[in-house]
């Protein structure tokens, strides 16, 4: 039992870390990019970008707070370097004043952010107008978070291939018995994560296409 223990320490720790941020929650699951973490463990990803629930033809101001900026300080969300609010139904405005230095970091994030915005700026208030919603609009937003999920799917797959590799190396310090319970552990995990990323893409297709 002890021996079964410490193989179950030794692989599940990172497997679990990369199940959790990939869950938390998995309707917010980032899936525009999805970047290695090798230091910290070699078995799983963070993906700080665009979360799921942002793939929405219904933009508040909510939808800008967690896009990525990248500063001289590293990579920050927008609503910790600037005060957003809701200036009209078809206007949200990003206050840069107290980063104004983040200002042109702040406008690159938002046009890149695949909500399909187009910011104006003048000094250091940003205008960010809400388009209006096409059903080719839609059916992109639906096509751009598909692609995202496979994304998040083919990073699972590589930490489950790589749980299972390290697996493979523990076998001398653990039964058949207990590698194999292991072993079936990790696919149920990988599985479960799957399907729960299909439910919530289900969802927003959904929301989206109706």
């Amino acid at each position: 039992m002890a021996l079964g223990l410490r193989c179950s320490r030794l692989v599940h720790p990172a497997f679990c870390n990369f199940l959790a941020a990939l869950t938390r929650p998995v309707s917010e699951v980032t899936l525009k990019t999805v970047s290695g973490r090798q230091n910290d463990h070699g078995q799983y990803l963070a993906y700080p970008a665009v979360p799921i629930r942002h793939f929405a033809t219904k933009k508040a101001k909510g939808s800008l707070d967690h896009i990525t900026v990248v500063t001289a300080d590293g990579k920050l969300a927008l609503n910790q370097i600037g005060q957003i609010s809701m200036k009209s139904p078809q206007l949200i405005l990003v206050n840069m004043a107290s980063f104004p230095e983040c200002t042109a970091a702040a406008i690159k994030a938002i046009r890149e952010s695949g909500m399909n915005l187009n910011p104006e700026v003048e000094e250091t208030l940003i205008r960010v107008p809400i388009p209006k919603v096409t059903r080719e609009h839609r059916e992109m937003l639906a096509k751009l978070a598909r692609q995202n999920t496979n994304k998040a799917k083919d990073s699972l797959r590589k930490v489950r291939t790589n749980a299972m590799n390290k697996l493979k190396k523990s076998k001398d310090k653990a039964s058949e018995d207990t590698i194999r319970l292991i072993e079936k552990q990790i696919s149920q995990m990988a599985d479960d994560t799957v399907a729960e990323l299909d439910r919530h893409l289900a969802v927003k297709t959904k929301e989206l296409l109706g």
